[in-house]
């Protein structure tokens, strides 16, 4: 038996614990945007970092049931927005905890545009505007692999993370 189907013949982790463990992993939050045919649409995000540098790519993890699962793949351009340590409540809206439909959650905020048309925070740490390179389906969501078109940053303020199920700033 090879390496990889030794591996999958051994127990999954049960699903509470998973949760449970990643919990207490701290995890920069940020935004997720898109524009284009499908429309304009935003969701928090924690599961994100860069790829490579040669040529500049991140990769960013999205449930698919979630709208902007196939926005993104119709857009086929995205920005991550890093928040700042005092913009939790833009989190929270984005997250769709107030119930907000798309336009109010943008309204909440100031937003501009770099290449590839997707919605730039404003006062975002940082914003990768980025189009999609790739998408692979694992389980409940796709990896999102994103070309970098341009990247604005902002102020070197602190950021918001997440851990423990709750926000911090850092």
């Amino acid at each position: 038996m090879s390496q990889s189907h030794a591996a999958d013949a051994l127990p999954a982790v049960d699903v509470p614990r998973f949760r449970e463990a990643m919990s207490r992993i701290a995890s920069a939050v940020h935004v997720l945007t898109t524009d284009g045919a499908s429309g304009r649409c935003g969701a928090t995000v924690s599961a994100a970092c860069s790829l490579t540098d040669a040529p500049p790519a991140l990769i960013v993890c999205v449930n698919r049931t979630s709208r902007i699962h196939a926005a993104v793949l119709e857009n086929r351009v995205f920005c991550l927005n890093t928040l700042a340590g005092h913009q939790s409540a833009l989190s929270d809206i984005f997250a769709g905890r107030a119930g907000a439909d798309m336009e109010p959650r943008f309204a909440a905020a100031s937003w501009e545009q770099l290449v590839t048309g997707a919605p730039v925070l404003s006062d975002a740490l940082m914003s990768a505007d980025c189009s999609l390179l790739q998408a692979h389906d694992v389980g409940s969501h796709t990896i999102f692999v994103g070309a970098l078109k341009a990247v604005q940053l902002g102020s070197a303020a602190e950021a918001l993370v997440y851990k423990g199920r709750a926000y911090h700033s850092l």
